[in-house]
């Protein structure tokens, strides 16, 4: 029987579901702005993220192998160019992102970052320095390899984002593995996979309009 990830913005809702140009469903980072990035609450004291949990609905094993990775818009395209040249401006944003800063105060960070820490700070969220760590990842950039633009080239799910839900509360994971998720009594493994993302655009950006795409969630399981 196969296994089926929900992918929600709470964590305990249902799947992404907001409407999208074109007229399909999924998620809205909202508006970015030059040198700054979305969602935004205060860019100087760094808040504002898009949290993305993961679930599924397996009761024997938990599922393996979680990895993410970003491809061409496949649903009904509204954006500004087409959804083969977004897929090419989003991989090359991160390729040449030089930001240095998690708020973007230098204004050279840019495209769709995520952080795979779920009890991360607010102050350090989306940190730089956490690219060392495999905590945060910036899709289009190569780290040992791996650049998220194609299952072969994916960024593992990293074990600071397994959590667990208890039914009132998110607590950490006792003994996390990477690239795992349990089943939903899994209070080893967790039974949640949490990360926080962000979109961001340089200072010197001069294309506008609605940019969309893919973020797949890829996984192994045992049936």
């Amino acid at each position: 029987m196969a296994v089926v990830l929900t992918i929600s913005e709470t964590v305990t809702g249902s799947n992404v579901s907001d409407s999208l140009a074109g007229g399909s469903t999924g998620l809205d980072f909202g508006q970015v702005t030059n040198g700054q990035f979305a969602p935004l609450i205060s860019q100087a004291a760094n808040t504002g993220h898009q949290d993305i949990f993961i679930r599924h609905d397996a009761v024997v094993d938990p599922i393996t192998d979680v990895k993410f990775y970003i491809s061409q818009f496949s649903g009904v395209y509204g954006g500004a160019n087409s959804a083969a040249t977004d897929f090419t401006t989003l991989s090359n944003y991160g390729a040449a992102d030089a930001g240095a800063n998690a708020n973007n105060a230098d204004g050279l960070s840019r495209g769709l970052h995520i952080d795979m820490d779920w009890q991360v700070s607010t102050a350090n969220q989306f940190s730089y320095s956490r690219e060392a760590t495999g905590q945060k990842r910036i899709f289009g950039k190569t780290y040992t390899g791996k650049d998220g633009l194609s299952l072969a080239n994916a960024f593992d799910m990293h074990v600071d984002a397994a959590s667990y839900w208890n039914g009132s509360s998110e607590i950490d994971a006792t003994t996390p593995v990477t690239g795992k998720i349990g089943k939903s009594s899994d209070t080893v493994l967790g039974n949640r996979g949490h990360i926080r993302a962000r979109t961001y655009l340089h200072t010197a950006a001069v294309d506008g309009g609605i940019l969309q795409f893919d973020v797949v969630a890829s996984y192994a399981y045992t049936a």
